[in-house]
């Protein structure tokens, strides 16, 4: 393994030098493990870096943050602290033991010894480390034949209760299965499918459910794992979330979502879209994919339902609001598969994320509703005004409340008639000017009513 440490980014070894330099002057004992490890003997850069220290990691990362001037952030309960280094992150650990009060619950730490932190590893390919000591610098610990799983291919647990005792191990198994194209042992299999008999994944706070399902939908070409994840547990994983709030927990929802072969479909036009997206709009916000590949699953439930998941497994509020917006307007966009003025399409898309457009290019194959998406990204979506409400004060507009009308009128010439120059706009916003103002003072004309006698 020293080679291979040797062949990091001079990055990376400095990071990795330092915190040896300090842990030999502390007196103390860290190692490389994780993911990391499992990378470096695939030949693989992970520029995440995960240390755990056979001592307080806390203070160590403290130190550490300070020699280098990284950012510093810690975590009491579990004994950890992370540090910012640029670009870079190093996790730092205090080595631990864990116990499950009960299925699905977080473990209860305790420090321990380095053994005692590498039998706690969901995967027998995650719980090898390497030492960063002085003396036995490099020397790779292989206490499950991690190393042997790595080179056969297997995805393996590491006793007979790993998926009771943390049922987000399911998700994960099938996350590392499909990216690195491995198989899940045998005797795993077993277990995965008895803890799924069991209905373990429903004692799994929803959080944590939604963040391996995220981690699922940020994979390349998401649509393999989600077809692995609906074979084997028919995304029972969206049916658990306990009564909305927002619905005061009385109305009941059914959320057991069932994908089909049309859906299958759908996620093969969202991969498609996304890069063409990425591709010809380069200059445009970037996407949360994720978050698409997500509405293609939520869109067929219905309002109530998608409240309930969203708030349940506790979206973000952009992301709410996005989700309920695509729900919303999903049927809305049928009305674009028609010949429409420039305007009329700014308006219909001048709201939404740039995740729910793409979204809808994917939902919808017809040419029409497609070429005014492209449209709109490629023509209007960047479109603003040289005039400003200083320039309306300038020219003496009263009253200033009309200016909000004024300017989105006057944008929506712009954006029909092309407005080349500020003195073309400002002479079309005085046109308009007048006609709002003659309609505002025909409005406040006292109505006076005779009354016969």
């Amino acid at each position: 393994m020293v080679d291979r440490l040797k062949k990091l980014p001079s990055e990376l070894k400095k990071i990795l030098t330092i915190a040896s330099r300090q842990a030999t002057s502390s007196g103390v004992k860290i190692y490389l493990v994780g993911g990391v490890v499992r990378d470096l003997i695939k030949g693989k850069i992970n520029f995440d870096l995960d240390i755990v220290v056979e001592s307080d990691a806390i203070i160590f990362a403290r130190e550490y943050a300070n020699y280098l001037g990284g950012e510093f952030k810690k975590h009491h309960a579990f004994g950890t602290a992370t540090v910012y280094l640029g670009e870079h992150k190093v996790d730092f650990a205090t080595a631990r033991r864990e116990t499950y009060p009960r299925w699905g619950a977080l473990p209860v730490v305790v420090p321990a010894a380095l053994e005692d932190d590498l039998a706690r590893r969901d995967f027998t390919i995650n719980a090898m480390a390497v030492s960063l000591n002085k003396g036995d610098y490099g020397r790779c610990l292989d206490l499950y034949n991690g190393l042997s799983d790595l080179s056969k291919g297997l995805i393996r647990v590491l006793h007979k209760d790993s998926f009771l005792e943390d049922p987000t191990r399911i998700l994960r198994a099938i996350r590392f299965e499909q990216r690195f194209s491995f198989k899940i042992e045998k005797n795993t299999f077993k277990l995965m499918r008895e803890a799924l008999g069991r209905e373990a994944l429903k004692f799994i706070h929803p959080h944590r459910l939604r963040n391996e399902l995220v981690l699922i939908l940020k994979e390349p070409k998401p649509r393999i794992y989600i077809g692995r994840i609906e074979k084997l547990i028919n995304f029972s994983i969206l049916d658990k979330t306990p009564p909305s709030k927002v619905l005061g927990g009385s109305i009941p929802v059914d959320k057991s979502i069932k994908l089909d072969r049309e859906d299958f479909k759908l996620f093969l036009r969202i991969e498609k879209t996304v890069s063409f997206y990425q591709e010809k709009f380069k200059k445009l916000k970037e996407i949360e994919e994720w978050f698409v590949y997500l509405a293609a699953i939520l869109v067929k439930l219905s309002e109530p339902e998608i409240l309930q998941f969203v708030e349940s497994f506790g979206l973000r509020k952009e992301h709410r609001v996005k989700m309920l917006s695509i729900k919303k307007n999903l049927s809305k966009i049928k009305r674009l598969n028609r010949e429409l003025r420039p305007h009329a399409i700014y308006h219909f898309f001048q709201l939404l994320s740039f995740e729910a457009i793409v979204f809808f290019y994917a939902y919808y194959p017809e040419k029409k509703i497609r070429e005014n998406i492209e449209y709109f990204l490629d023509k209007l979506v960047n479109v603003t005004l040289f005039v400003k409400g200083e320039d309306l004060k300038k020219l003496g507009m009263k009253p200033v409340n009309l200016y909000s009308k004024l300017l989105r009128r006057l944008l929506y010439v712009k954006l029909d008639d092309k407005l080349k120059t500020k003195q073309e706009e400002i002479r079309q916003a005085k046109v308009i000017f007048r006609k709002l103002k003659s309609r505002e003072d025909r409005m406040m004309v006292p109505v006076v009513k005779t009354i016969d006698k």
